[in-house]
């Protein structure tokens, strides 16, 4: 049977820097549910898409997903081909980031994008983050984790890294919204990560899923 490990969280959580860690730690595909939902918002910047017109165009779309490798044995991730373009060299465009938590808040979106995780779940041991693995895509995994840090801290990330987006807008959405809303799954382990480094928090995930037992860390 292949395992979950669900990592959620808010914005600037660090939960994109851990998972990618904790998956080469443990040899499991990196997958950020993110990337699929920027990938789709592409497209619809890409292709000036209406809102009125969302639902037709979302059903319109070809996903494809391609494994990759990195540059260490155990970094294993995907890349994302949108009707046959790659998405990835536009992921983080500004245009496309403002355009993520509305496109998420339609159903046919989430629909369509949590099939294709579960359909990875399928076939590979995966380390997934995003807003809501452990509440509504894999509710069912034991292996979850929320990570979070304080909103000062988040901004100051954020910022860090040459972000434009509003930390507590980012929030608001996601929180409030009526389709899968950021929030704690039931039974997971929370990592306040405000004064933490990253290896910090790979090392409190690692060390959480060693005592549960059934996994193995690749040596380095």
């Amino acid at each position: 049977m292949t395992r979950v490990i669900a990592i959620d969280g808010p914005a600037a959580s660090g939960k994109s820097s851990a998972s990618r860690g904790v998956a080469s730690a443990l040899g499991f595909l990196f997958v950020s549910s993110g990337h699929f939902y920027r990938a789709l918002a592409w497209g619809v910047v890409r292709d000036s898409v209406s809102e009125e017109a969302l639902p037709q165009w979302i059903g319109n779309r070809r996903l494809d997903i391609v494994e990759t490798t990195g540059p260490e044995t155990a970094q294993r991730g995907v890349q994302l081909m949108l009707d046959g373009s790659d998405a990835t060299p536009h992921l983080s465009d500004p245009e496309v980031a403002a355009k993520v938590s509305l496109l998420a808040v339609f159903p046919e979106v989430r629909d369509l994008i949590n099939g294709h995780l579960r359909a990875l779940a399928a076939s590979h041991d995966l380390v997934m983050e995003g807003r809501d693995i452990g509440s509504v895509v894999f509710p069912e995994t034991p292996y979850k984790f929320y990570l979070d840090a304080s909103p000062e801290e988040r901004a100051r990330r954020r910022a860090g890294e040459g972000a434009v987006d509003s930390v507590a807008e980012r929030d608001r959405i996601d929180s409030s919204r009526a389709t899968a809303p950021l929030t704690i799954p039931k039974g997971a382990t929370v990592i306040d990560t405000t004064h933490l480094n990253l290896s910090e928090v790979i090392h409190a995930v690692l060390e959480h899923l060693r005592k549960l037992g059934n996994f193995t860390t690749i040596a380095k």
